[in-house]
C-alpha cells in the first residue's frame, strides 16, 4: 500500500522529549515502512522518516494549515491516507481517497472512519462509532531495570488534569521523595499550586521536560509511577512505557486506565489515599519481568501496527466497492 501520514505541527518526530502523541505517530508509520509499505509522511521540519518526508514549510500549529499543503503536494496513486491531527482535518477536506482518522484526544469528530485509542475513548467520546486500535510500543526501545532506587516518579504535562497535585498528595501522605518531570504548559497554576510545594517540601523536586538517557533512567529506576489523572485519559501511554522498564504504577480509575491495566488489577485505585496505602507493598504485586512481558503480550508495537494495516484495508475496500 501507498500511505500517506499527516501528524501534527506541534514538534519534530520523532519527539527528543515530551510527546507521547508524536512517539506514537512516528514509530507507526515506522513500522509501516518496515513491513514494506510505501509511506509519505507529513510532518514538522526536521523530522526524520524511512519513507519520503514532506516537512511542513510553516510553523504555525493550525489543521486547516496543515491540510491545505497536503492537499496541495499530495503525490499521485496514494492508497490512504492516515489523519493524526488533533482536528481530522483531512475528513473535512474533498481528498478523494479513503480517510483514517486517530483520535488522539478524547473529542468528538465528524470523520468518517475514526479510530479511537481505546474502547472506552470509543463508546464514551465517539459514541460507538469508529472503531479502537490500542497503542503499542516497542519493549526492547525501554531500558530494564529489576533494581529500583527510592523515589516515585510523575512524569506527564503539568496541568490539573494530569493530576500532579494529587501525585504530591500521596508522596506527602508516604513521606516519600517525588520527582516530578515535564513541561509546564499551565505556568499560573505551577506557580499558584505546586511551587509552593516544591519550596517546602525538600523531598519534591521538579526537573522539567525530560527526554532521551534521562528519561529512561527516571523510569526504569523509580520505586512506582504515580498516575492519578483527573481526566478521561484516552490512554495513557506513559503507564506502558514504565511496565516496559519493570516498573510499577498505581493509577486512578479515569478513562482508559481499566483496560490498560486490566491484567494488573492490583494497580488501580480509587483515590489518592489507596494509592498511598498500596506503596507499601507495591513490589510484592508483580515481578518487574511479568511487567514487561505483560506490555510485550498486550500493548506492543506489532499488535497495533496489524490492528491499523488490517483496518486500511478493510476502509479501502469499502471505499472501491462503493464505486463499483
Amino acid at each position: 500500500m501507498k500511505i500517506a501520514v499527516v501528524s501534527s505541527n506541534t514538534t519534530i518526530l520523532p519527539p527528543p522529549r515530551d510527546g507521547g502523541t508524536e512517539r506514537i505517530v512516528f514509530e507507526l508509520s515506522e513500522e509501516i515502512a518496515k513491513r514494506g509499505h510505501e509511506v509519505i509522511l507529513y510532518a514538522r521540519g526536521g523530522s526524520r522518516s524511512s519513507g519520503t518526508l514532506y516537512s511542513y514549510p510553516f510553523d504555525e500549529f493550525f489543521d486547516f494549515t496543515i491540510g491545505r499543503y497536503v492537499q496541495e503536494t499530495l503525490p499521485p496513486n496514494v492508497d490512504i491516507i492516515h489523519d493524526h491531527t488533533f482536528s481530522s482535518i483531512m475528513s473535512s477536506l474533498s481528498m478523494g481517497i479513503p480517510i483514517v482518522s486517530t483520535r488522539h484526544i478524547p473529542k468528538m469528530t465528524d470523520a468518517s472512519h475514526p479510530v479511537y485509542v481505546s474502547n472506552e475513548a470509543l463508546h464514551s467520546v465517539g459514541r460507538g462509532k469508529g472503531t479502537f486500535i490500542y497503542n503499542g510500543i516497542s519493549p526492547e526501545a525501554y531500558q530494564f531495570s529489576p533494581t529500583k532506587q527510592d523515589y516515585l516518579l510523575f512524569l506527564g504535562r503539568i496541568v490539573p488534569s494530569k493530576g500532579v497535585a494529587q501525585a504530591i498528595e500521596v508522596a506527602e501522605q508516604t513521606n516519600s521523595r517525588l520527582i516530578i518531570a515535564g513541561p509546564k504548559h499551565d505556568t499560573g497554576y505551577f506557580n499558584r499550586y505546586i511551587s509552593p510545594k516544591l519550596k517546602n517540601n525538600h523531598k519534591l523536586t521538579y526537573v522539567g521536560p525530560v527526554g532521551g538517557q534521562e528519561r529512561q533512567d527516571l523510569l526504569k529506576y523509580a520505586r512506582c509511577v504515580l498516575f492519578p489523572i483527573q481526566w478521561s485519559e484516552p490512554f495513557g501511554l506513559v503507564m506502558i512505557e514504565s511496565l516496559a522498564c519493570g516498573t510499577p504504577v498505581l493509577a486512578l480509575n479515569k478513562g482508559s486506565v481499566k483496560e490498560v491495566l486490566h491484567g494488573l488489577p492490583h494497580y488501580i485505585c480509587n483515590t489518592p489515599s489507596e494509592m498511598a496505602g498500596k506503596l507499601r507493598y507495591i513490589q510484592n504485586m508483580y515481578t518487574p519481568w511479568e511487567l514487561r512481558n505483560y506490555v510485550s503480550q498486550h500493548f506492543h508495537i506489532n499488535n497495533m501496527t496489524e490492528g491499523y494495516l488490517q483496518y486500511y484495508m478493510k476502509v479501502i475496500h469499502e471505499k472501491h466497492h462503493l464505486q463499483r
